[in-house]
């Protein structure tokens, strides 16, 4: 009994795999670039929003009647914004 294998080798077939190699590391480059911009719109939001919550702390410390209601609104915000910043732990500092 004899077996024959028969392989097909069409050059254009590897233009094609090539061509859609390259497609695939384009489209990679250009998705690292939209994460890359996604990251700093998150970096800028996240400076913005603790100015705003240091300046809220000034305005309050300087504040001669301040209510416990306010205090404890202040106080969850706070601690609202620092659990969004600790979903991603900070990079360490060197």
């Amino acid at each position: 009994m004899n077996i024959h294998h028969y392989i097909h080798y069409d050059q254009h077939d590897e233009h094609k795999i090539i061509k859609l190699l390259n497609q695939i590391i384009m489209e990679q480059s250009e998705f690292a670039q939209k994460l890359n911009e996604l990251k700093d719109q998150a970096a800028k939001a996240k400076a913005e929003i603790i100015k705003k919550i240091e300046d809220l702390g000034t305005a309050l410390d300087a504040a001669d009647d301040v209510t416990p209601e306010v205090q404890a609104a202040f106080d969850a915000l706070k601690t609202e914004v620092q659990g969004v910043d600790d979903i991603v732990p900070d990079a360490p500092t060197t």
